[in-house]
């Protein structure tokens, strides 16, 4: 018995070999993908006269107006899912015109059937002065019920989903409460459902110049869209990717030059 081992020792060493260069492989072409990618972030920050953050600043300026990574670490299955502590990664600080931005990725391990899976998101954010807090979502259609029923236009589901009827923290820990901003019936009533604390103020904001261009950007945008303690920010389920979303940053900025937002100063 001894001498077949012996014998087959050598099959097992080449066999061990192989999945030690199989994933010697993986790990340097995700090395190799990983540096790339920091180094197209780079260029876009120095070409925008801005700097790439270090590990200890890049936790983004609203962590906690809502946590990072909410969708994947939120609930009991998720977080026993959890492969990893999620992590902030690749964070660029810079101006645009008037406006601080920041525009940063997280990202958190996740265990699947054959391994891990990596989630990733990115946040963008932009320092205003203080505003009536507010949600932009874009409205879902086409969805059913668990009886296979449409969707009616209240449904949270319809409305964007949870996030968007959440009161926010700022809200909540001041007492306040949360509404949507009733529209008349139209096209933009129809694309997008707005929540506040304070109707009255919000209602005006929304003149035909920036519901026009709310309309034609919908899915530019991110969703939802937060105003809150002198930030607006949205989270894209997805890492950087430099042309693409410097296009939707300006769509931000955009959006807050047609609502007469003054520009503010980031967090400290």
């Amino acid at each position: 018995m001894f001498n077949i081992w012996l014998e087959l020792a050598p099959l097992f060493a080449i066999i061990a070999a192989l999945f030690g260069l199989g994933f010697w492989w993986q790990w340097r072409n995700r090395r190799k993908e990983e540096n790339a990618h920091v180094e197209a972030v780079a260029a876009l920050a120095t070409g925008l006269g801005g700097r790439v953050l270090g590990p200890a600043e890049s936790r983004p300026w609203s962590a906690e107006l809502l946590e990072p990574m909410r969708e994947e670490t939120d609930g009991l299955v998720n977080r026993m899912s959890m492969a990893s502590p999620r992590s902030f990664g690749t964070t660029l600080d810079f101006r645009r015109g008037r406006w601080s931005v920041r525009v940063g990725e997280a990202s958190v391990e996740k265990s699947v059937q054959n391994g891990t899976r990596t989630a990733y998101e990115h946040r963008i954010e932009v320092a205003t002065a203080p505003l009536t807090p507010m949600k932009i979502s874009r409205r879902t259609h086409g969805g059913t019920n668990f009886l296979g029923r449409p969707l009616g236009p209240d449904n949270i589901e319809a409305q964007g989903g949870e996030l968007v009827r959440e009161v926010p923290v700022t809200v909540a820990a001041a007492g306040g409460e949360w509404h949507r901003v009733a529209f008349p019936p139209g096209p933009f009533d129809a694309q997008f459902a707005v929540f506040t604390s304070d109707p009255a103020v919000v209602a005006p904001v929304f003149t035909p110049q920036v519901v026009e261009y709310l309309l034609a950007q919908a899915h530019g945008l991110p969703s939802p869209l937060h105003f809150e303690a002198g930030l607006v920010f949205g989270t894209v389920p997805e890492r950087i990717a430099p042309g693409h979303t410097l296009d939707t940053v300006d769509l931000v900025l955009g959006l807050l030059d047609r609502m007469g937002v003054v520009a503010g100063h980031p967090p400290r």
